[in-house]
């Protein structure tokens, strides 16, 4: 083993996105393998993969972190690395010393963070706020912030759910650099919100690369699915690396407690939209039974396991052509 710079620089910079509040820089260096973890001070915070929208989210709550660090610890030795260092919150009163540890692993010649474990004595009391550390809370938060849906509901009472995710987000924003990526977000979002207004539907959330959308008819949010899809096929044609996006849909019963039915129609369709391929619209099976003959056709259909939910589940793919 021997010591490694660059490490200690890729860490610096990880460093740095948590005290200016950048959550594309920080999120740029984490891996997005499924052996992630990250362990943080709550007990709460055991974050595995799809757990990334929290750092996101705390990092927007938070506005950065307000910490500085000493000389950071660095080694590697051929595609591992592991890193240390001690590091202080501050507040207008007082700084709480932290300690951190990382492993890294080499990803297409960069070093991305797989493994993250820090100890902080009371974030919360040092910051003055309470953070949200996983994801039940931010889907909460998300229900919670949303806008009046009523429109949305359809006459039964069902609304469907869409969620949209750009693929290898970190990958692209390195080898785009910052400035082109966000200028691809912005493209990107754009064309969203104005798939769904015509659609009749609404953007509940947009959390970076992602976003939510809900509609009172399955159809026309399936349809809205593939136009995205097709949009992002004509804007971004040529684009290298080539950008593309999965998509995923499911249609819940919000009457029931409202605001509970709503997080495990919520729950379900980010699940389904996890499971989809680059260029994919994917759906529950409830929506392919509820938009069958209607014009729109499905290729094949797999039976996927979905992480927080029970048993197997059917899940069709939509012809795009």
């Amino acid at each position: 083993m021997e010591p490694s710079e660059e490490i200690r620089r890729v860490v610096h910079r990880w460093m740095t996105a948590n005290a200016e509040g950048d959550p594309d820089a920080l999120l740029a260096r984490i891996s997005e393998h499924p052996g992630l973890l990250a362990i943080g001070t709550d007990a709460a915070e055991w974050w595995h993969g799809q757990e990334r929208l929290v750092w996101r989210r705390q990092i927007e709550e938070s506005g950065g972190f307000p910490i500085t660090w000493d000389e950071i610890e660095a080694w590697e030795e051929g595609s591992v690395g592991w890193a240390g260092m001690r590091f202080a919150f501050h507040s207008s009163e007082e700084a709480a010393e932290a300690r951190a540890t990382f492993v890294l692993h080499l990803e297409h010649d960069e070093w991305k963070i797989v493994q993250a474990h820090w100890s902080i004595p009371t974030p919360n009391e040092v910051l003055g706020m309470t953070l949200t550390v996983s994801l039940d809370q931010l889907e909460k938060a998300i229900q919670r912030d949303r806008p009046d849906l009523a429109r949305n509901l359809a006459a039964d009472g069902t609304v469907t759910i869409v969620f949209t995710d750009i693929v290898d987000s970190t990958v692209l924003t390195t080898r785009l650099g910052d400035h082109a990526w966000l200028e691809v977000l912005r493209r990107h979002n754009g064309l969203i919100e104005d798939a769904a207004g015509a659609h009749g539907g609404t953007v509940v959330e947009t959390q970076g690369d992602g976003s939510m959308l809900a509609f009172s008819s399955t159809r026309r949010a399936v349809a809205c699915a593939k136009v995205i899809q097709a949009e992002i096929d004509r804007v971004f044609a040529g684009a290298s690396p080539p950008i593309r996006v999965r998509i995923g849909a499911h249609t819940g019963d919000a009457l029931h407690e409202a605001d509970h039915f709503f997080g495990t129609t919520v729950h379900y369709a980010a699940r389904v939209a996890s499971q989809a391929l680059g260029g994919e619209v994917l759906v529950s099976n409830l929506v392919r039974e509820l938009v069958t003959g209607r014009d729109i056709e499905f290729l094949e259909s797999r039976d996927v396991e979905l992480k927080g939910l029970e048993g197997s589940h059917r899940l069709s793919a939509v012809a795009l052509d």
